[in-house]
């Protein structure tokens, strides 16, 4: 059987092993799921029981009486209880099961390396945590509807059995047509199904674009653009919404009609076995109550069915997000590494996304306590080049190497906590500036971040806010200006006390005000460590000890800035520009 599910439902059969993690309580669903279905089919025998003692007239036995309505009364008090139970384990199992997925879909989200990320779409990935997780929650609750739904069936059958076998095999010649009309509308529903998933998919990407990116839609106006390609998206989505809507509400008067010819035909023949003796009138009345109560567990597979089509769709975009190969090799078993001490050494380093080449050949030294500017026009590779040394990207050809050791080969958290960044996006979290300041460091306490912000010069725009340090940031920062999030950006990295500090233009969106006072607060930060800064204002960068001319992904000079300005060189010619 399971293998014919397997078969069915592919994505759906991974789901069902998750099951094992919750054995007792599934044993538990699928027993009060077997109490609930018996409830209609003792019902039906107790109703053909009464109509024939009725039928006795004065030979009736009072002893009869007596003990049905406590009988009725005990079977509707188990079946309430059984109910709530039933439905109340399996709903909490069911969000039990989601939220392990929820969590394994993030944390997956959160390990993807850039590489992958910058090939995705955001909203497509909120979807997946949104609608196909809601899509397998309802898979999951139908599971045990439809372990349920044929006890009651068989149930039910079997009363009909017991009142005219040759009746009920005829009424079982029915069954090839419904299932001919489950396997059709299924294939359909699925289908549409995964159209709408991703349709849905588009309308989250739009709309996070659009909260994103709201400044630019107002200033420049984009209001109606947006507006007409939300609509063309959701045009396409309510198109195959409502063909699934049509295929699934067909199912349900098809099943009733191919039940009503039963039906007619059962009370046509039943008419003729009751005139001639061969069936009692409690035999008939229990024969039809049986057959008309067959029907609801019928509509409900086949509803189930069609949940499950809808869930075995949200499933595979779940599995196939999941199943996804991380490129990064793993960091298990690697060396282990305390702190940077002597040296950063590329040699012949190349880096390609996809086909395109960034970095060609790139081969230099950086030594501990060195600062290092890379220097050249936007696109030459200086902020991708930075970007290989935490391994957010892995190099194409050549290899990296610190202290002599290849970052491949390091412990991927111990090689990331020698670095600290200040970049010109900085990326503040919707979260109090204690907590923005507190990610360069979670076990960091309160003073040592106020410490922090003193010396990132934080503190004189920190004691003006209503709340202080408490002060909630905004959605990116938003709350605070251009040079207050550079300067929480810096008090992170101060905290985060890393070796090597790695300044990605990090004055280029300021003015110059704000300017002169995160560049002194960076000058601070730089104190001891050995700091990489890629610079646009070449003033910024006079001191370091050697700077890099990068020319499209080639490194094309190289020295410090009185042994540039000394040759012709691109350095010389950018330093006339500004």
């Amino acid at each position: 059987m399971f293998s014919r599910f397997k078969s069915t439902f592919p994505a759906l059969s991974r789901l069902v092993k998750r099951f094992s993690n919750y054995k007792l309580r599934v044993a538990l669903v699928l027993f009060l799921g077997l109490v609930v279905s018996s409830i209609q089919p003792l019902s039906v025998k107790i109703t053909e029981r009464l109509i024939s003692e009725l039928q006795k007239g004065k030979s009736i036995d009072p002893s009869f009486f007596r003990w049905v309505p406590g009988a009725l009364i005990l079977i509707f008090v188990v079946s309430g209880l059984a109910k709530y139970f039933y439905n109340t384990i399996r709903r909490t199992l069911a969000e039990e099961i989601i939220s392990s997925y929820r969590e394994e879909l993030y944390r997956k989200y959160l390990a993807l390396p850039l590489s992958t990320l910058d090939q995705k779409r955001t909203g497509e990935m909120l979807s997946g945590l949104q609608n196909d997780l809601a899509q397998m929650y309802t898979g999951i609750e139908t599971f045990s509807v439809v372990l349920k739904e044929p006890f009651t069936f068989l149930g039910l059958m079997g009363i009909a059995f017991y009142c005219d076998w040759r009746l009920t095999l005829a009424t079982l010649m029915v069954a090839p047509i419904i299932a001919l009309l489950f396997s059709r509308t299924g294939s359909a529903v699925k289908r549409y199904s995964t159209r709408n998933m991703e349709n849905f998919s588009d309308l989250m990407a739009l709309t996070q674009e659009s909260l994103v990116g709201a400044r630019i839609v107002k200033v420049f106006g984009l209001e109606s653009i947006l507006m007409k390609r939300f609509q063309t998206i959701q045009s396409r989505f309510l198109t195959t919404i409502f063909k699934s809507i049509r295929v699934q509400e067909l199912a349900t008067p098809l099943v009733e009609f191919v039940g009503a010819i039963l039906i007619a035909g059962v009370v046509t023949y039943a008419g003729f076995a009751t005139a001639q003796g061969h069936l009692t009138s409690g035999e008939l009345v229990a024969f039809i109550i049986a057959i008309g109560l067959a029907q609801m567990p019928i509509k409900e597979l086949n509803n189930c069915y069609l949940k499950l089509k809808n869930a075995e769709a949200g499933a595979e975009r779940l599995y196939r997000l999941l199943d996804e190969k991380d490129p990064t090799p793993k960091s298990e078993g690697q060396r282990h590494f305390e702190t940077f001490k002597s040296s950063i050494v590329f040699e012949n380093v190349s880096l390609s996304y996809g086909d395109k080449e960034v970095l060609h050949q790139v081969s230099f030294e950086i030594k501990q306590g060195q600062t290092t500017a890379l220097v050249g026009q936007s696109g030459s590779g200086k902020t991708s080049l930075v970007n290989l040394l935490p391994r957010l990207y892995e190099v194409s050809s050549g290899s990296i190497r610190m202290d002599g050791i290849s970052l491949q080969e390091i412990e991927l958290d111990d090689l990331r906590r020698q670095f600290a960044f200040v970049t010109q996006d900085t990326f503040l979290f919707h979260d109090t500036i204690l907590n923005n300041v507190l990610y360069g460091n979670p076990q960091a306490s309160r003073a040592d971040v106020e410490h922090a912000c003193e010396l990132a010069y934080c503190s004189e725009f920190v004691k003006n806010l209503p709340l202080g340090l408490d002060t909630m940031v905004g959605d990116r920062g938003v709350m605070l200006s251009g040079g207050e999030r550079q300067r929480v950006a810096i008090a992170r990295a101060f905290l985060r006390n890393a070796p090597i500090l790695i300044l990605d233009e990090a004055t280029s969106n300021l003015d110059l005000r704000s300017e002169a006072v995160v560049q002194k607060a960076l000058q601070q930060l730089a104190k001891g460590r050995t700091t990489i800064t890629i610079a646009h204002r070449l003033s910024t960068i006079r001191d370091a000890d050697q700077i890099l001319v990068f020319e499209s992904g080639r490194l094309i000079d190289r020295g410090n800035h009185q042994e540039l300005t000394q040759r012709p060189s691109s350095y010389q010619e950018a330093l006339t520009l500004q």
